[in-house]
């Protein structure tokens, strides 16, 4: 018998991060105080300052963890093959308990919410497993990593042996979870779509032998622009904030043509100032083409053949290539415009249904 699986919610994650980091701080600190005390002469045979330091050690390093814990409720959802229920928990009391055999299938969704920041806000994006009974559907995992999930979602369904549906309504059977890319249902609406793509862009759609090929020539002229202020900013911070601690930075010159240390310096801020500027320009400038044969999709020479992946995937700018143990990323950010993101994501999935075979009737890859 399979052990319960257990899915902790995000929250709850966060806050044993959080307390990871804290000991690792608490350690650090303790490795610098304790030889500091114990090579001075604060203590002197007097146990006065011992017990205060300790008081206040106890304070420092003790006290935000017993926060947390005193503050935190945590949660979490167990699937349970022996009585073949799921059991919603918090603080270690039952809320609420729901059979397997009420579940239809399982889905995927998402939320997002704001935190304040130091420098403002920051929107977090939580993706959910949903599992769905004829009238209610319930959260039975969640994750901010998509392909995270996505492995969350299918260990629960194949321990239910339940379907999953996609967003396009297409149930997935759980023996089907482990398909190949190439013998995936494709929902109707792509394959039978004709996939075109935004001017601005600037993609093209080529067929060399029997191979297809997706060419970007996509130059975004605001990442340019971005990049150009950020650089300057960089170099100007390098060179004048730290350069003048040093007597290296241009006020400091003395003599033209500067010191040899000066001119290395000045260098050197122009070299690290300006990655920011070279990142957008090599991604610019070199080679962006998705190419798919019958058997393998290459994404700028790269290959990985279709027998080894289970699904390629959008989330807001990237694709994920994924299965049960890798996932890949390819950000579209510099392929080409955000209103693309979607039918780039069609594409692949077509043409690697054409070129691997596929067919309408079949509903296959």
């Amino acid at each position: 018998m399979e052990p319960a699986l257990r899915f902790r919610d995000h929250r709850s994650k966060n806050n044993r991060t959080i307390h990871w980091i804290l000991l690792g701080i608490d350690l650090l600190v303790l490795s610098i105080l304790i030889p500091t005390f114990y090579c001075s002469d604060i203590f002197d045979g007097n146990p006065m300052p011992l017990i205060v330091i300790a008081g206040m050690s106890f304070i420092f390093f003790l006290m935000p963890h017993i926060f947390l814990k005193v503050m935190q409720k945590p949660k979490w959802t167990e699937v349970d093959p022996i009585t073949k229920s799921i059991r919603f928990m918090e603080n270690s009391k039952l809320l609420q308990s729901i059979p397997w055999a009420s579940l239809q299938f399982l889905t995927y969704s998402e939320y997002s919410y704001t935190v304040k920041t130091k420098n403002g806000s920051k929107t977090i994006t939580v993706y959910t497993v949903l599992a769905h009974q004829e009238k209610e559907k319930f959260t039975i995992a969640e994750s901010t990593n998509y392909p995270e999930l996505r492995l969350i979602g299918e260990r629960i369904a194949k321990l239910i042996k339940i379907s999953i549906q996609e967003e396009s309504g297409i149930l997935i059977p759980y023996t089907d979870l482990d398909l190949p890319i190439h013998k995936r249902k494709i929902p109707k609406e792509i394959w039978d779509s004709e996939i075109t793509f935004s001017p601005s862009s600037q993609l093209s759609v080529e067929k060399i032998g029997k191979e297809s090929f997706l060419k970007s020539n996509y130059k975004p002229k605001f990442y340019l622009l971005i990049a150009v202020s950020v650089s300057f900013a960089f170099t100007l911070m390098i060179h004048f904030f730290i350069g003048s601690a040093f007597e290296l930075s241009i006020d400091s010159w003395e003599t033209f043509p500067p010191t040899t240390f000066q001119l290395i310096f000045l260098v050197i801020s122009f070299g690290l100032g300006f990655i920011p500027l070279a990142y957008v320009w090599w991604n610019q400038i070199k080679k962006k083409e998705i190419q798919i044969s019958s058997d393998t999709l290459y994404w700028n020479g790269k290959a990985y053949p279709f027998i080894e992946w289970e699904e390629i995937l959008l989330k807001k700018n990237t694709l994920y290539l994924v299965n049960d143990h890798l996932t890949k990323t390819f950000p579209l950010h510099f392929f080409c415009e955000t209103s693309d993101f979607v039918p780039v994501r069609n594409w692949i999935q077509k043409e690697i249904g054409k070129q691997s075979g596929g067919s309408e009737e079949l509903g296959r890859f």
